[in-house]
């Protein structure tokens, strides 16, 4: 789910004294800088150069990327350089990803979702990855094949990506370090839910651009959100609107949560509590948005159930 708007530069959000402040840090090294310069890129030929000449700028020790051709940008991800075991049955011996040091694997291919590029670019990766994918998952059938695939049809390209660690949030655990979670940490812990279900407004607080919801979320012995559990059929006329939180999560109240139908509970500290909150209230505050969407532009007379009520928690697995 989108946050704020992608722009093709990342362009800065405004400040109280009317300059900006570049809300993306990149991943933290070296050799992640001198690959978001162009350093060991391939620029590709024989496509239309608009933007080409757009500088990459530096504020103080926090670049700001412009996507062009032959330069990506994308979420920094754990996957390392796993990715390499799979490429020669998947690209062959000779292709270029093969070639990929496991620094130069790290440094510009260790990538996952928000991917950005320019579309002449995500042409030729829509379709190199789509013959790839296939081949990884032959060898690995499981969830993390598809973006192994990706790096591997990136590589293949020659498609060095610069790397961000604040595009997305996801995973509320760590130190948050290598996900946009600065920013929801900032962000009042009696504010939190009731800004993420209803405001997400950054000209109030900063913002990561994606929320990733591949993780189950919960605060106290209610508030939960899992994507598995939404009903398939939720997006209905007949169907209630997920029951709301309270508004107090994410304050430091409730520093643990209650798994579904589990006897133990998890303890949590005041941060871990505040991102869980955050996840939990944005992810039901944009799908009762949506349905309330659906409803007002598909549902004839009174026969749009607008009732908060679907407890996500209390659903069968």
């Amino acid at each position: 789910m989108l946050t704020r708007p992608i722009t093709g530069h990342f362009s800065s959000l405004p400040t109280e004294a009317g300059g900006s402040s570049d809300i993306f840090r990149v991943a933290p090294s070296n050799d992640a800088l001198s690959s978001a310069a162009g350093g060991g890129g391939t620029e590709k030929k024989n496509k239309s150069d608009f933007n080409v000449d757009s500088p990459l700028s530096f504020r103080e020790h926090e670049p700001t990327f412009t996507v062009r051709h032959g330069h990506p940008v994308s979420q920094e991800y754990g996957v390392r350089d796993l990715w390499r075991k799979y490429a020669s049955s998947a690209v062959g011996p000779n292709s270029p990803a093969t070639k990929v040091t496991p620094i130069e694997a790290m440094r510009s291919y260790a990538v996952g979702p928000p991917y950005i590029a320019t579309a002449l670019d995500m042409y030729d990766i829509a379709v190199r990855w789509c013959e790839v994918v296939p081949k990884v998952y032959y060898e690995l059938p499981e969830l993390l094949a598809e973006m192994y695939a990706f790096s591997i049809a990136t590589a293949d390209l020659q498609l060095p990506h610069q790397l961000m660690a604040s595009l997305m949030v996801s995973d509320t655990s760590g130190d948050g370090n290598g996900e946009g979670w600065k920013m929801v940490d900032d962000i009042p812990g009696e504010e939190v839910c009731s800004f993420a279900m209803d405001g997400l407004d950054v000209e109030v607080h900063p913002l990561p651009t994606v929320l990733h919801f591949c993780h189950r979320y919960g605060v106290g012995d209610r508030a939960f959100f899992a994507n598995t559990k939404v009903p398939a059929n939720f997006f209905s006329c007949g169907m209630p609107l997920l029951e709301e939180p309270t508004l107090d999560i994410g304050s430091g109240k409730y520093l643990y949560k209650q798994p579904p139908f589990l006897d133990t509970r998890m303890e949590y500290s005041a941060v871990i509590e505040k991102r869980e909150a955050f996840m939990v209230c944005a992810s039901t505050g944009f799908l009762n948005e949506a349905a309330l969407y659906f409803k007002e532009r598909h549902c004839i007379g009174n026969n749009a159930n607008v009732r908060k009520a679907i407890r996500l928690h209390d659903l069968p697995e």
